[in-house]
């Protein structure tokens, strides 16, 4: 009942018990080819940009929900689908992994929210979420550090590079 798994057409979450087998639909997913919304990860400058070839799916994810089943099996792309541009591609390995500190330091936006509580002991939100723009520039002309900054200046530093 609580177990939930994504599905491969939008991406949600979705319990498990409303979500079928792709493979087993036998669903056209030709609506979801999508061409010059979604490209191909390049590695280098010199890779060049190409469009996904097929329909855009999470290949990691082989169910489908019941609302993206319906929507294709009508022949209409959902309004969700990942082919609607919201694909982006998968996270990279280096960022797959980040502490607190290196995600803030790697988002282009902060959020900054307002929450109250009320005499009942519970919270609920007193604000509009707010988003503000990280000044990167100003990050990256700053970090990492020269190495002279880094390295010990004296035999009394218990650490040098």
């Amino acid at each position: 009942m609580f177990v939930e798994a994504g599905c491969a057409v939008c991406g949600r979450l979705t319990p498990l018990k409303h979500l079928k087998n792709l493979e087993e639909c036998n669903l056209n997913l030709d609506v979801l080819i999508q061409n010059g919304v979604t490209q191909k990860e390049r590695f280098t400058n010199a890779d060049p940009i190409a469009d996904l070839d097929g329909p855009v799916l999470d290949h990691n994810l082989d169910r489908i929900c019941k609302t993206c089943h319906k929507s294709i099996f009508k022949g209409n792309r959902p309004l969700l689908a990942l082919a609607n541009g919201k694909w982006i591609g998968e996270v990279p390995k280096e960022l797959s992994d980040l502490s607190y500190t290196e995600q803030l330091l790697v988002a282009r936006i902060r959020h900054n929210r307002c929450i109250v509580r009320v005499s009942s002991g519970m919270h609920k939100m007193r604000a509009n979420a707010i988003t503000f723009a990280n000044p990167t520039p100003k990050i990256y002309n700053i970090l990492p550090p020269p190495v002279a900054e880094l390295v010990g200046s004296g035999p009394s530093q218990a650490w040098q590079i």
